[in-house]
């Protein structure tokens, strides 16, 4: 049997930024979306996160960590009550190509759920003290924070390459295409060819909420992105996510949000 081996005969880690969201800081993050000029890792410890990289959507959950790769389209936000995260900007090399490119991690599947999150809490935790005295004896401890941070994401990804959430990724899909309409469980359950009682209970077991809970979730934060990216008007936004009633659209909002959507414009600006 003929076995591929991967030689890395050098590798180049450069520590960059690292900072940590915890009320009262506020993060507002970017939901229209830029291009990434960096590799960032989100570590999310409290509350909920929405990510969007090129055409995938994320609602990320504390215990998830989330790999932004450099030079895709990216946007993400939050709309939790308390929300607390680490983001880690860094570069990791291989000679003149990407680390993270060579051992296959730049494309799909982009979130996991990360077995040990105690170890992973404590190498963001040293790195983010580290971070604060840049002698060469902290930037050496954080660059073995990171390789080990990358060896974690690696391995819990291509452990869970298989699981569940990733059977789901068809109703994922299907649901960013569909945000401007409503859709209900007995077509989404037909993506999966599974009976719609069936389908509810093992979608709930694998994202910890129920497929319609996740899809109105989803089109509230495509409407923080309109609000924040566009001059649309509410009624108008309303209808892009496919509520023909923007007092029930303002409503729904403020119940996920915590505040209506003329004031998150307001805000976000």
């Amino acid at each position: 049997m003929n076995e591929y081996v991967l030689a890395l005969n050098e590798i180049t880690i450069k520590p960059e930024t690292l900072y940590f969201y915890v009320p009262p800081i506020v993060w507002k993050g970017d939901s229209v979306g830029h291009i990434g000029k960096r590799d960032l890792f989100f570590w999310v410890i409290e509350g909920e996160c929405f990510l969007r990289i090129d055409n995938q959507n994320y609602i990320i959950h504390p215990g998830q960590l989330a790999y932004l790769p450099k030079g895709k389209m990216r946007a993400y936000t939050h709309a939790s009550e308390r929300f607390t995260m680490y983001e880690m900007a860094f570069s990791a090399e291989s000679g003149d190509r990407s680390l993270m490119e060579i051992l296959g991690l730049t494309d799909m599947d982009y979130v996991v759920d990360i077995t040990d999150k105690e170890e992973m809490s404590r190498l963001f935790e040293a790195s983010y003290r580290d971070e604060f005295y840049r002698t060469p004896l902290n930037d050496l401890m954080w660059c073995a924070n990171i390789a080990n941070i990358i060896r974690i994401y690696a391995h819990e990804r291509s452990k869970q390459s298989a699981s569940e959430s990733k059977l789901f990724r068809p109703v994922l899909e299907y649901m960013s295409e569909n945000l401007g309409r409503s859709v209900n469980i007995d077509e989404l359950a037909a993506l999966m060819f599974m009976q719609p009682t069936y389908f509810i209970k093992k979608f709930t077991k694998a994202y910890g909420i129920s497929p319609l809970a996740y899809f109105n979730r989803m089109k509230i934060y495509k409407a923080m992105g309109l609000l924040a990216g566009t001059n649309l008007s509410i009624e108008e936004i309303s209808k892009e996510i496919g509520v023909a009633d923007s007092s029930y659209f303002t409503r729904m909002f403020k119940k996920h949000c915590k505040v209506t959507p003329t004031r998150y414009r307001l805000e976000f600006k």
